[in-house]
């Protein structure tokens, strides 16, 4: 294990992206601890404000101590295992395409944009943008699954195209918008504008959605195998609370404004 124990928080926000296991392997302590670490405008060094600790398996990275200031843990991650002790910055998991992160706090905005693989497991509440897309790109997360015990911000699955999100938590406005494949299941309740501008994949509220945009269609009470199936996966994934909910659900689907083929799946037993 590659050990990264936070000194003390820096004083601007902090991007950590190369601290991932498949560029520290093979190096030492003293060799991490040499690494690069741009703060604010001045080049420092990882071991200015991490100790630094190798032993035994270098394909895990742990983060300690308080690292809500430091951004990107986790991005581009191919392969190996991050944990994360407390709260995470901004962006974890960004574009990751494998291996497997878990935070134990929170993580900020922006956690898992733009993914396409792996497992991101936050213990704790995600922020605004989880899963969704970069600044400029036509597509959010393309793949892997999201797990968050908590509930999540704003604008979760913006323009998601594959993979899976479940949520235990409430979830804020906007899920979903401009969604073009992909799922989102959450245990709490959806806030307004869910699906919004969505043209396929499925949202599953088994909290209850209030306000679906009146461009969604109501297709009635249904009991779908595929559910049962996702079930299943929850389990398999830490979630048999949230398994336990699933049933039969009201279909609702759009956005018909945007010749969307998408759905929103309302449970009953909320």
């Amino acid at each position: 294990m590659i050990r990264l124990t936070a000194r003390a928080e820096p004083p601007v926000r902090v991007a950590v992206d190369a601290l991932v296991p498949e560029r520290l392997a093979g190096l030492s302590a003293d060799e991490i601890a040499r690494l690069a670490l741009r703060v604010g405008t001045r080049i420092e060094h990882v071991g200015d404000w991490f100790a630094v600790a190798v032993a035994g398996d270098a394909g895990h990275v742990a983060f300690e101590g308080s690292c809500r200031r430091f951004d990107r843990i986790g991005a581009a991650m191919s392969s190996g295992a991050v944990t994360v002790a407390g709260d995470a910055g901004a962006y974890a998991g960004a574009a990751m395409r494998g291996g497997r992160i878990e935070i134990e706090g929170n993580a900020g905005f922006g956690a898992a944009q733009a993914m396409r693989g792996g497992v991101l497991a936050i213990r704790g509440d995600a922020g605004d943008g989880l899963g969704g897309a970069m600044p400029g790109d036509r597509s959010g997360m393309r793949g892997g699954t999201v797990t968050v015990q908590g509930s999540v911000g704003a604008a979760c699955g913006d323009r998601m195209r594959r993979g899976l999100m479940a949520i235990a938590g409430a979830v804020g406005a906007g899920a979903g918008a401009r969604m073009i494949a992909g799922t989102i299941v959450a245990g709490g309740a959806v806030a307004p504008l869910a699906g919004i501008g969505m043209r396929r994949g499925s949202i599953i509220a088994l909290g209850g959605a209030a306000r679906v945009p009146a461009t969604f269609g109501d297709c009635g009470m249904h009991d779908p195998v595929v559910l049962r199936l996702l079930a299943r996966v929850l389990r398999d994934l830490g979630l048999a609370a949230l398994a336990e909910r699933v049933g039969p659900v009201r279909r609702l689907m759009g956005d018909l404004a945007s010749n969307g083929r998408g759905e929103i799946l309302v449970s009953e037993r909320t």
